[in-house]
């Protein structure tokens, strides 16, 4: 009998890698290193302490006539079997967890939810990779398909509506409440410190901060998981540390954490929490309304509709069509996601369009999955439009309420001015409350709060400074052309006649629209292929960073924008933050989004080790001085000595002809100089582009895929239990080690498998983080070192 499922947007696929065999981004052994960044990332996106019974107001707002106390089970020595402190979580845990599970007849803690301590389902419950939190509530129906699933998979962060973080003293807070005093409170750091002089005198201060930034990290590191594993505008987390605990709540601006409060003097407090979010409505407990799961029906339209669609794009059938579709589908994970247009003319104002007028958009597993806690959480989806069955580009997002302009309508004004190799805009709009969805003169949309937040007297500053957050609002947008990124090439000759075409693009919009893209990127290249075309066509995508230019050809809003790794070595200067970005700039971008690619999937004569170095230092290196961040070294020394570039041998000729000339027409050496003093000139390079693909015969299928080394972020202080540079070990039970040749599952089906399934984590194709193979040697010597070279800049 088929279990019964929840209709929120619950177990959402993850994006896979570019084998199709793990998930993209969550490589268990880099949880350390992903874990910390996102602990250090959280410290500009933090607002607190929140008093705990304002916060429960604020966002769990209790209605009155609905609260029916009566079925509240009291609160009087409700954790009396719960140890204040202990030498492990698990003696605080299990009692908890029984405590929140208690009943009568009549009468519960947190009616309607199972507390189930899922740390104990993790195979490997000490490795940061493959734990799991200690404490995960469900939903009655959801707690029995988590119960059914293999323990393999992360299916608990799928299914998870809040999770409780244990930890056994209070050595583990991260974070230290204020005093009463005003003045004092306003120069109070939220944040634990451990200063460089008291880790030299202190040993065991450094132990205590580095656990307790540990924890935190691991706690931020599963709400990420948790907000790309569901569709969600927020999420509330609690973290108990001995006899205290916080409550926060998570969304795409950051955090808002509450002072801490001691549950066992006052339990009501806690008991309150739980009561509230038990008694909110879906959207209320942060569930996404506009975003449901769907039946039979659905799959089916769907599963046939990606079918044909990656046949079309990729001219491959049977056993190969089958691998290919599951980038796109994941069986019996198929969501109903609705988009409401734009009203003409309402600008980026914070309405949309009316519940009648959505279209229905049919999907399932995203092109990529969002990793990061604060920021434009994007996801893009392959989206059949239910109506029609045809295949579109869904990109799902949360954009800044200052933008002054909205994607979608920058590519319609686009393709009215008849902007060559762009996408066509179906339909965007804001996506709207729940709530408000059945009124008629425009909607309420839905927003990030922790924003909003910061200004409060009771928010304390972080590192010295007010935090630095703004409020977003959750945005989808549907375009006509759904193809393949850059990473799945097959060739010379596609690499670059692709980004010929996008280079068309760039032209176009300069000259009919006064625009330039200012984000130009390997992921902001699409490949779609067209009938009678033998080439994809490359597409140039994402305009959301998209500016207007004067008549001096400078962008009408001065400072960075886009990817930092393709950014202009101009932009990425010193002391140059309020430069404004011009054509140059990006035509500068799009040689690098060549040349990564080249290095990333054509064959060439480096080891990994020297690939891994060159993509670190050319396009990810970031210097800080002070409140200075620059990153242009490594381009500066590659246009003025060739310093990566020479050392690289393509075996394609025709690339390292097309790469040398470009370099030395970009920036010419001085015997080249006056030859070449106009080839950077829009009009001349295009010209020599064009000619080139016109006279050179290209390789078509001299694909070949180069990994990044990352022996320098493994999580050394952990036991090794997987083989250097591999990840496709598969150990379901403690007993069993055996190496496993099939493609593992994403893990995130929602009904029992047969076969244990693991998501192993998979390989990121750009990580936020990258320290230089050269220092692998250091990073084995000292732990608080370590932390330094990995701070981002």
């Amino acid at each position: 009998m088929q279990m019964q499922r929840e209709r929120q947007g619950y177990a959402v696929p993850m994006a896979l890698d570019h084998t199709l065999s793990h998930t993209d981004g969550l490589r268990p052994d880099l949880a350390m290193t992903r874990n910390r960044k996102l602990a250090l990332d959280a410290r500009e996106h933090t607002v607190g302490p929140m008093p705990p019974a304002a916060f429960m107001d604020a966002f769990l707002p209790l209605d009155r006539a609905d609260d029916q106390r009566g079925k509240r089970m009291t609160a009087t020595n409700a954790f009396r079997a719960v140890p204040r402190t202990a030498d492990s979580p698990a003696a605080i845990y299990r009692p908890l967890a029984a405590a929140l599970n208690k009943t009568s007849p009549r009468k519960a803690r947190c009616p309607g939810f199972v507390f189930d301590t899922a740390i104990e389902r993790s195979v490997r419950p000490l490795r940061l990779g493959h734990t799991k939190p200690h404490i995960c509530a469900f939903t009655t129906a959801n707690a029995e398909l988590v119960r059914r699933a293999d323990s393999c998979t992360r299916v608990e962060l799928g299914y998870a509506d809040l999770f409780v973080d244990v930890r056994p003293g209070a050595a583990f807070d991260y974070f230290v409440d204020p005093p009463a005093d005003a003045e004092a409170r306003a120069a109070h750091n939220f944040f634990r410190e451990c200063l460089p002089w008291l880790r030299r005198e202190d040993e065991d201060a450094e132990r205590e901060y580095d656990e307790a930034e540990r924890a935190s990290g691991l706690h931020i590191g599963f709400a990420v998981e948790v907000l790309a594993r569901q569709h969600r505008s927020c999420l509330f987390t609690v973290s108990v540390f001995g006899p205290r605990a916080r409550l926060y709540r998570w969304d795409r601006e950051g955090c808002v954490v509450t002072a801490a409060f001691d549950f066992h003097k006052d339990p009501g407090m806690f008991l309150e929490f739980f009561w509230r979010y038990a008694r909110a409505r879906p959207e209320g407990r942060g569930h996404d309304a506009t975003a449901v799961a769907g039946g039979q029906q659905w799959e089916d339209v769907f599963r046939e509709a990606v079918r044909a669609h990656v046949r079309a794009q990729l001219g491959v059938d049977g056993p190969e069509l089958d691998r290919a579709v599951r980038a796109h589908y994941e069986p019996g994970h198929v969501f109903g996601i609705e988009v409401y247009p734009q009203e003409p003319g309402n600008g980026t104002g914070a309405t949309t369009g009316a519940a009648g007028h959505s279209s229905l958009f049919l999907v399932s597993r995203p092109l990529v999955s969002p990793l990061h806690l604060a920021g434009r959480g994007t996801r893009g989806y392959w989206a059949v439009q239910y109506d029609t069955g045809r295949v579109m580009l869904l990109k799902d997002t949360w954009c800044t309420c200052d933008t002054e302009d909205l994607e979608g309508n920058i590519l319609t004004r686009l393709n009215e001015s008849g902007v060559r190799n762009i996408p066509r805009q179906a339909i965007h709009g804001f996506v709207p409350h729940a709530f408000a969805m059945d009124e008629k003169d425009g909607v309420s949309v839905q927003q990030t709060r922790t924003g909003t937040m910061r200004e409060e007297d009771w928010a304390c500053a972080i590192d010295g400074k007010r935090v630095r957050t703004t409020t977003r609002r959750h945005y989808r947008t549907v375009t006509e052309e759904a193809g393949y990124g850059l990473k799945t090439l097959r060739g010379t000759e596609e690499l670059l006649h692709a980004t010929y075409d996008v280079f068309t693009a760039m032209r176009d919009a300069l000259a009919k629209a006064a625009c330039i893209h200012r984000d130009l990127s390997v992921g902001n290249v699409v490949l779609f292929r067209e009938p009678g075309r033998d080439v994809r066509r490359g597409y140039l995508i994402d305009w959301e960073s998209s500016d207007q230019v004067d008549s001096d050809g400078n962008a009408e809003h001065a400072g960075r924008a886009g990817t930092w790794d393709f950014t202009s070595m101009r932009m990425l200067a010193p002391h140059d933050h309020e430069r404004s970005h011009r054509f140059e700039d990006d035509m500068e971008s799009l040689f690098y989004v060549v040349l990564y690619s080249g290095l990333s999937y054509l064959p060439h004569d480096l080891d990994m080790d020297t690939f891994t170095a060159i993509i670190d230092e050319m396009f990810r290196k970031r210097v800080k001085l002070g409140a200075m961040i620059y990153g242009d070294l490594g381009k500066c020394a590659n246009a003025h000595h060739r310093l990566f570039t020479r050392v690289v041998r393509f075996g394609s000729p025709g690339f390292q002809a097309w790469v040398d000339t470009v370099m030395d027409g970009f920036w010419p050496p001085p015997e080249l100089k006056e030859r070449n003093k106009d080839m950077w000139d829009p009009v001349r390079f295009d010209a020599y582009w064009a000619e080139f693909l016109r006279t050179h015969a290209l390789e078509r299928e001299d694909r070949v895929v180069h990994e990044i080394g990352y022996s320098g972020l493994f999580d050394l202080e952990e036991p090794r239990t997987t083989p250097s540079g591999s990840h496709t070990e598969r150990i379901c039970t403690p007993v069993s080690r055996k190496r496993h040749l099939e493609p593992s599952d994403d893990g995130d089906a929602g009904v029992p498998s047969k076969v244990p399934r693991m998501d192993d984590g998979g390989q990121q194709d750009c990580l936020a983080v990258c320290v230089p193979h050269g220092r692998v040697a250091a990073l084995s010597v000292r732990r608080s070192e370590r932390l330094r070279l990995q701070r981002p800049s």
